[in-house]
């Protein structure tokens, strides 16, 4: 069996892929070998062509689905993926050297654990335009480019769950489960059911996981050594409210214990992680879950 899998949900995301992709061929190989799975979800650009050219380079495979959504995507990926520990990387973040193995690495010696890169993002104008000096900037002088990211003020706010040794005994620490730099043992991911596909646009399906990973006891651990920077891409106006205000709803019929419209505020309003989470508190602790049993769907 393969040690690690890296999962990479893309659609249309072509250029930033590419882009992706060439930061892979970077990596060191883990003991145990890896591969990376990459799902490509009802693209209609050039993301087959990419595809095609990359795995000439790398570990590689591909899959095609039909625009099924991110949570059942990344599904796809885990179904198809050979590696005890899954990395779930989004296609459009470039991760810096010896980052498969700083994930491998921080599950060698098992255990229910969930492990939270470091996520910081790039802000590069005319991306396409400027794909082959990217690319050659990740190869030559990736630093360089690395120095003009940042922290996103949402993962910043959320990471203060963790200490300076990168643990977090916090109930609310599934609010760090940032499924675009994030791995855990494909058992536990099994265990626990995957992500919850009923959530199929951008949203709340990946700290839905996360809680129902505290639920069944999971630890956290934050490691700065498996870094990866989005490039960052706009969005229209009020997509991410409304995207999160669906989200969050679906959220709270699931875990009616969980005020989960409060992430809106979290998330866009200014409230602090001290806050929410003193209000999830009084509300409930995660409630103790089966280890058989299976995501809940509502269709």
């Amino acid at each position: 069996m393969t040690a690690v899998s890296v999962v990479v949900p893309t659609r249309d995301q072509a250029s930033r892929l590419e882009a992706t992709l060439h930061a892979f061929t970077r990596q060191d190989a883990p003991p145990g070998g890896w591969e990376i799975v990459v799902v490509n979800d009802g693209s209609s650009d050039t993301t087959a062509d990419v595809l095609r050219a990359a795995a000439r380079h790398l570990p590689l495979r591909a899959v095609h689905t039909s625009g099924e959504g991110r949570a059942a995507a990344r599904n796809t990926g885990v179904r198809t993926a050979e590696g005890e520990v899954v990395v779930f990387c989004d296609g459009d973040r470039a991760p810096v050297p010896g980052y498969v193995r700083a994930h491998a690495h921080a599950h060698v010696d098992g255990g229910r654990r969930v492990v939270v890169g470091d996520v910081k993002e790039l802000y590069l104008s005319g991306f396409e335009e400027r794909l082959a000096e990217i690319k050659e900037l990740l190869t030559v002088d990736g630093e360089a480019l690395r120095r003009r990211s940042r922290t996103p003020m949402f993962v910043k706010k959320v990471c203060d769950v963790y200490d300076t040794s990168g643990r977090t005994v916090s109930p609310v620490r599934w609010l760090s489960f940032l499924s675009g730099n994030v791995s855990l043992r494909r058992d536990l991911y099994d265990r626990v059911g995957g992500f919850d596909e009923s959530f199929s646009g951008w949203g709340l399906e990946h700290l839905e996981l996360g809680y129902r990973l505290v639920a069944h006891g999971a630890a956290f651990l934050h490691c700065a050594a498996a870094r990866n920077d989005h490039f960052a891409h706009g969005r229209p106006v009020g997509f991410y409210r409304a995207s999160l205000e669906s989200s969050a709803a679906r959220f709270e019929r699931k875990h009616p214990e969980v005020p989960a419209r409060l992430l809106l505020a979290l998330t866009l309003d200014g409230m602090s992680l001290t806050e929410f989470e003193k209000a999830v508190t009084e509300f409930a602790e995660p409630a103790s879950v089966h280890e058989d049993e299976p995501a809940r769907e509502e269709r």
